[in-house]
Order: structure tokens, then C-alpha cells, then sequence
């Protein structure tokens, strides 16, 4: 307070008491503008970082909506009424396909003769077909939504979809006959003829009727018009099932089952595929299979199994597989084959065939009984199995690996002229054992992958007995046994133990 101006006396103060210290005002410098340089920069940098946090969470909200449809379509996306939500791209595109060959096959007709299937009708033969490109560029699109650009964009897509679905409908080509009046042309020349005998016209070797049989023609001739125009009535209103063809026929010299007499079944060989047996073996024996699939033997001819089936090479379409090769279990490009060829030579016996050159396995094998087996080779002395067609016609071979129940087996079949009543079984016999031998072998151990020294041995095969077994083909008619001939006389060998032995003298210790 300001006493002087309130007219107050003022009083000295004592003179011993100090004097109080004025405080001096401090002068600005540039560590106050420094400290206020980053006070306003850390507000800055705390706006940013929660402006980026709140970003962030923005994003991963987006992210973490639109990540569920990654590889998929999203909800709400339909094609030709599929929904494709949750399919992969692959599976939406072949979904699409699928529908669209159902609706393709959704009208089919057999325009057919006596039994005899001249064609099936469908959309597509008369013109009308849905492009797959079309059905691709579609996927495409529709794929697209949810699944490019930012995260918010892909999310913003999605959320679209919930109000507006995205619907698409392929289109199909107009109708055209074209088609349609060739195949017709094609029928009526056929069906337009002098009296023909039936005949083999095809040998099917993977059908189930492995014949295709025309039958016995007729003089005829077909109106194509009138058929047309009945096609096509039918084609409108979506009536599927068989236009019989109705030329007026004409007697013929040879019936269809003349000609069926001529392809009857006359044998079946099958063998058991071990389930132990790898994916390569068994389709070592579809390879050899297959070249005898389908193959046509005139009366007379020969047949040599490693002619026909060729060297069991990579490039010749082999796999690597466990075989027996003169005695000994070891891996082989072609194992397997052996299989396929006794498979075949059970066939062959139960046909009545000649059998010209064939040898046993030196072991005993799973899938038939020694004496019923047919073993062949390739590399070093060749081991072939040879027969010929001693009947009066031609034979023909199917050869498939079939499954039955939840196992496969080898089936080979052959047709030719009929037997009647008559048919062939095979019987095999045991008729003498052989003992197995007293006395071990022993192989010296040189490599001493398993013993060293002389005065050790490893056991690598244990002895066994042999036998001799005769196979028998007999022959019956209607069902009562009448004779029978011996067809094979085939020696097991007996085997001794056998021992690997070390070949260095051990040393002694003093």
C-alpha cells in the first residue's frame, strides 16, 4: 500500500536491517521459444497419432468385414439362380457350367430303329448353346465385387449388396436346324437301302455290351420332313424320350443273332489286386491292359504278350513298382505286368486256346495259384508268354481292372463264336512235395552291409518246402463234367535256409 498518498508519515527503517533483493526480470531467449516450439508440436503430433489410430481402427473394422470373403464369393451374388456365396471361384465357375449343360440336357430325344440308337437329340444339335466365355467374363465380374481396391471400397461393395443383389442371367443361341436336317439326311441314306444282312459295326472294348450290332436292314426310306417336323413339335414343348423311326422293312439273310453267335463270351479270366497292392502297380497293369483292351485276333493268329504290351520303360507309360525278377523281390519300372499277363493266360486256358510259349513264377504269387500263372520279362533273357488263336474265328479281348465291393481285381474277357452249352474250368493240383534242404546256403558278405567278420552270420531267407503242382483244363456241357487234359506240370523249388557270412578273420586281442 501506498502509504505517502493516504497522508500517513512514513518511519525510516532501522538502519541495521538489510536491504530485501530486488528480483530482476528475466529477459526472453530462445529456450522459451524452443519449449513452446515443442509444446505446440507434441499437440500436433498427438492429433496426428490419434487421428492415424482412429484411421487404424477404421481400417482393421473394413478389413477385418471384407478378410471372411477372401478366396469366396460374397453374400448376395447370383448367376443363372446359383447362389454363389461362399463358393471359391473355381467352384462357382463350374457350378455355372454345370447348370448350364443340365440346361443344355434338359431336352434330349434317341431318334431310333429296332432297337438300334441312330442319335440323341439335344439343344445343342439344333443350335442352342450358352457360351462359356460368356460364363467366364460373368464369374469374373461378379468375383470382383468385395475383392478389389481399398479395404473401405471392398466394404462399401459388401454393404451395396445387402439393399441391391447382384442378379445375372446367361443367354443362349437361337434355334437352327441345320444341324438338325444333316443328321437327318445322314439317317435317311442310311435307312435307304436294298435288304442288308446284319453285321458287327463296332467293338466297344469299355462298354458294357462291348458290341454294337446293326441290325438286319430292310429296304426303306425315310420321309425327313415329316420327321423333322415332328422333332421339332416335340423339341417346343420340351417333350424328351425316343422318336422310333418306322421305315416299312424287308427280310433279310442274316439276323442280329447270327451275328451275336459270332461275339458270344467264350472265357473270363480274373485275379484278386491285393489292397497292399501301390497305386504304380496297378497302374502298370491298366498300362499293359490297355494294349490288349480292345484287340481284335483273327483264326490263326499269334499273340505275344511282350510284342503287344511293348518294353516296360517310363516313356513306353510304366511306373516304378515292386516285381519278382528270377526269384528276387525289387523295385522295377513295370512291376505288375506279371499279374496282367497271368490274368490273361487263365483266359486263354478257359478259351480252348493254344498256348505256345509261357513260364511259371520262380515264387509263389498272391493273386492265383501257382500252375495258373504266367510270368514274363523284359531285360536279360527275355521270359515271353505266347498264344494263338486256334478257334475257327476270330477272338476278341477286353481287359480292365474292375472294382468289386470295396477291392479291385483284374477281368479279361473273350468273345467269339459261341461254345453252346459247352464251357472250360481249370483245376490244379498239388502231386508232389518237395522237402526243403538240410543243408544252409551262405553268401559271403563282401559289401559287409551286414556282417564283418567271419565268425558272423545273417540270416536273409528262411527254407521252405517245394511242390510240384499239374493244372488241369476241363471240359463240360450243360453243366456235367465230361473230360479233362493236362495242361502244365510246374516245379516250386525248394529252398534252404540262407545266410549272409563275414569275410575278415576277427582279430584277437592279447
Amino acid at each position: 500500500m501506498n502509504y505517502q498518498k493516504q497522508g500517513y508519515q512514513t518511519v525510516s527503517p532501522p538502519t541495521d536491517r538489510k536491504k530485501p533483493r530486488t528480483r530482476k526480470p528475466k529477459k526472453k531467449n530462445s529456450r522459451s521459444t524452443l519449449s513452446t516450439v515443442w509444446k505446440v508440436m507434441r499437440v500436433i503430433l498427438l492429433l496426428v497419432l490419434i487421428g492415424g489410430v482412429v484411421f487404424g481402427v477404421n481400417w482393421y473394422n473394413a478389413y477385418r468385414e471384407t478378410k471372411r470373403y477372401d478366396g469366396i464369393f460374397p453374400d448376395n451374388i447370383s448367376i443363372d439362380g446359383i447362389s454363389l456365396g461362399g463358393m471359391t471361384l473355381q467352384q462357382g465357375y463350374d457350378a455355372l457350367v454345370s447348370r448350364a449343360v443340365e440346361r443344355q440336357n434338359s431336352w434330349t430325344l434317341d431318334l431310333t430303329y429296332n432297337g438300334h440308337l441312330y442319335y440323341t437329340l439335344n439343344n445343342d444339335s439344333l443350335g442352342i448353346r450358352t457360351s462359356l466365355q460368356e460364363i467366364y467374363d460373368m464369374v469374373m465380374d461378379a468375383y470382383s465385387i468385395g475383392h478389389t481396391g481399398s479395404a473401405f471400397q471392398r466394404r462399401d461393395e459388401l454393404k451395396a449388396l445387402e439393399t441391391k443383389p447382384y442378379e445375372r442371367y446367361t443367354t443362349q443361341s437361337r434355334l437352327s436346324t441345320d444341324y438338325l436336317d444333316q443328321i437327318l439326311n445322314a439317317i435317311a441314306a442310311d435307312m435307304y437301302m436294298e435288304p442288308q444282312d446284319a453285321y458287327l459295326a463296332a467293338f466297344n472294348p469299355d462298354a458294357a455290351d462291348p458290341f454294337t450290332i446293326v441290325s438286319e436292314q430292310p429296304g426303306r426310306s425315310l420321309d425327313t420332313a415329316a420327321a423333322k417336323t415332328r422333332i421339332l413339335a416335340m423339341a417346343s414343348s420340351g417333350e424328351s424320350g425316343t422318336l422310333e423311326l418306322e421305315p416299312t422293312p424287308l427280310e433279310a439273310n442274316i439276323t442280329t443273332a447270327d451275328v451275336r453267335s459270332g461275339v458270344a463270351l467264350i472265357s473270363t479270366g480274373t485275379t484278386p489286386i491285393s489292397t497292399s497292392s501301390t497305386e504304380n502297380r496297378n497302374n502298370n497293369i491298366r498300362v499293359a491292359f490297355s494294349r490288349f483292351n480292345g484287340l481284335v485276333v483273327p483264326s490263326g493268329g499269334r499273340v505275344s504278350f511282350n510284342d503287344t504290351v511293348g518294353e516296360r520303360t517310363k516313356a513306353n507309360g510304366f511306373y516304378e513298382a515292386d516285381e519278382y525278377v528270377y526269384g528276387d523281390l525289387v523295385v522295377g519300372v513295370g512291376g505288375g505286368v506279371c499279374q496282367a499277363s497271368s490274368t490273361i493266360y487263365k483266359a486263354v486256358l478257359t478259351a480252348n486256346l493254344k498256348v505256345n510259349k509261357r513260364e511259371p513264377h520262380s515264387e509263389l504269387v498272391s493273386y492265383t495259384t501257382f500252375g495258373q500263372d504266367a510270368t514274363v520279362y523284359w531285360g536279360g533273357r527275355k521270359i515271353d508268354f505266347v498264344f494263338t488263336n486256334s478257334s475257327v474265328a476270330p477272338i476278341y479281348i477286353t481287359a480292365h481292372v474292375e472294382k468289386t465291393g470295396r477291392e479291385l481285381q483284374c477281368v479279361v474277357r473273350i468273345y467269339g463264336k459261341s461254345l453252346g452249352t459247352s464251357y472250360y474250368t481249370l483245376d490244379t493240383r498239388t502231386v508232389e512235395i518237395i522237402p526243403q534242404p538240410e543243408e544252409p546256403e551262405y553268401i559271403k558278405d563282401t559289401r559287409h552291409d551286414y556282417v564283418t567278420y567271419t565268425d558272423e552270420q545273417y540270416q536273409i531267407r528262411t527254407g521252405r518246402e517245394g511242390f510240384i503242382n499239374e493244372t488241369y483244363l476241363l471240359y463240360w456241357e450243360n453243366g456235367v463234367f465230361v473230360s479233362e487234359m493236362l495242361v502244365s506240370r510246374d516245379v516250386y523249388e525248394a529252398k534252404a535256409d540262407c545266410f549272409y557270412v563275414g569275410t575278415l578273420t576277427p582279430q584277437i586281442l592279447e
